[in-house]
């Protein structure tokens, strides 16, 4: 690995183990010391005044002046960002801050593609085949020096390389041009990268909107991209973009993703798309285009993206081993699909049914509860209704009636006032909501800390005087 020493007013604070300078006014001196993803705190017992902090600023200013690899990379009125040599400068005046404050980051070491220790196998997906790669995870993980190792990769063999940067603070050869939107808009990046067609582009950071528009545009182009994107999980990162472009041309924009945690690949993603019945359903009926989520390093399929209804599902398939043990928490898949798009599901049969109704969602398909005499509307002559209604939210219906719903045996106590009505739930349904049947009119009531429902509603009072009501197990649907 090779060190990377600068001649700058700055160089006092950093030696080889310092990635970081946090400064205040009157407040004591901060660094970070060690390796991206392992880091340390160290508190000086010296502070830095106001006008100390103002007087490095200054001179700062001036490096950036008289230096060829200065830059004010973002200008406005209270922040400030400067990128000279390795260091990015940050800087924030009050009142945006509470006081003058400055941060200094610059990479401890410089890494190449074999301080990583990958396999062959991974080595050469990286080298030759990957096209669309997200680099993700936390900020300081590693992600950007990763990105710089497999760059190093293909300016070895001589490719054409360009990065985008704001602030640019990639240390790379000469003969690689860094782009920064400080000086361009997005447009004329893209039609600069277009023109000018380079086999790779670094793009660091993916965050916004603009960023996810420009990556797709340049990939469907054919440039090899390699993103630099902040999230907590590989498929977080997919799931960013999943809202910006299309579901069906998602592998054609990112084929990779690499999760780099302390410095160091964890996993690797592959995306590809196929048409298939989603894992958990059985109905050859419901094939449809799926984004196949793939470990390159355990062969096991990890998530399945599609869609379902109106909405877009990222289904987990896998146990995700490694990352299992730090994140115990589960659900189990067949519960977590339902959740998950039960509201949607339940939203799209609202525009279509002008009645009361409850739903079960049970695998592939929804038991749908309605009153009797609303049957045949909703079915429709030779079930042509209902045929289209399945096929609106891509799951198979059993049209039931209210005589089917599951019902409460016990008993409630009934308290009636002048214009009120209450009534005494027991203990479990304490601060819940209950569903009752009033004729073929479902009503929720919420309780209070004692399992009280207090109705005040003259028609929904005079309704339940004259109807009565039963009480629904939801639970039991």
């Amino acid at each position: 690995m090779q060190q990377i020493i600068w001649n700058s007013i700055l160089d006092q604070y950093f030696d080889e183990h310092t990635m970081s300078l946090h400064l205040k006014e009157n407040s004591p001196i901060l660094q970070k010391k060690w390796a991206p993803g392992n880091w340390n705190p160290v508190l000086s017992d010296q502070s830095m005044s106001k006008s100390e902090l103002t007087n490095l600023i200054d001179t700062l200013y001036k490096e950036v002046e008289a230096r060829d690899d200065g830059f004010l990379e973002i200008d406005r009125k209270l922040s400030k960002v400067l990128q000279i040599g390795p260091y990015r400068i940050v800087i924030v005046h009050p009142p945006l801050s509470d006081g003058l404050e400055m941060t200094v980051v610059k990479p401890t070491m410089k890494l190449t593609m074999e301080d990583y220790h990958l396999s062959p196998e991974v080595f050469d997906l990286l080298k030759n085949k990957a096209k669309g790669i997200l680099v993700s995870w936390a900020p300081g993980s590693g992600k950007t020096t990763f990105a710089q190792a497999l760059i190093e990769v293909h300016h070895q063999e001589h490719k054409i390389i360009k990065t985008i940067e704001s602030p640019r603070d990639l240390q790379l050869a000469p003969d690689i041009v860094q782009y920064s939107f400080t000086y361009g808009t997005h447009d004329e990046v893209r039609d600069i990268l277009l023109l000018s067609r380079p086999d790779y582009t670094v793009y660091d950071e993916v965050r916004n909107k603009s960023d996810f528009d420009l990556y797709k545009d340049l990939r469907l182009t054919g440039i090899g991209l390699v993103g630099v994107i902040h999230a907590t999980r590989p498929v977080d990162s997919i799931q960013r973009f999943l809202w910006t472009i299309e579901m069906g041309i998602i592998p054609q924009v990112i084929d990779t993703v690499i999760y780099i945690d302390k410095g160091q690949v964890q996993e690797i993603y592959q995306l590809n798309l196929t048409v298939k019945v989603p894992e958990g359903m059985v109905s050859e009926e419901l094939a449809r285009p799926v984004v196949v989520i793939t470990s390159f390093l355990s062969k096991n399929v990890e998530y399945e993206i599609y869609t379902f209804g109106e909405q877009i599902v990222v289904m987990p398939i896998g146990e995700h081993q490694w990352w299992a043990q730090t994140h115990p928490v589960r659900a189990a898949k067949q519960n977590a699909l339902s959740e998950y798009t039960k509201q949607g599901v339940v939203r799209k049969l609202e525009q279509h049914i002008p009645c009361d109704f409850l739903t079960k969602i049970k695998g592939t398909s929804i038991d749908l509860y309605i009153p009797e005499s609303s049957k045949g509307r909703i079915i429709g002559k030779w079930w042509a209704s209902i045929n289209e209604l399945e096929k609106s939210i891509w799951l198979s219906i059993n049209v039931r009636s209210f005589d089917d719903l599951p019902l409460i045996d016990n008993q409630v106590h009934i308290n009636e006032s002048k214009g009120r009505l209450d009534i005494a739930f027991w203990e479990e349904f304490a601060e819940k909501t209950v569903s009752i049947l009033v004729g073929d009119e479902i009503i929720k009531l919420a309780t209070d800390a004692n399992g009280i429902s207090s109705i005040k509603n003259k028609p929904l009072l005079k309704a339940i005087q004259k109807r009565g009501f039963v009480i629904i197990d939801e639970n039991q649907l």
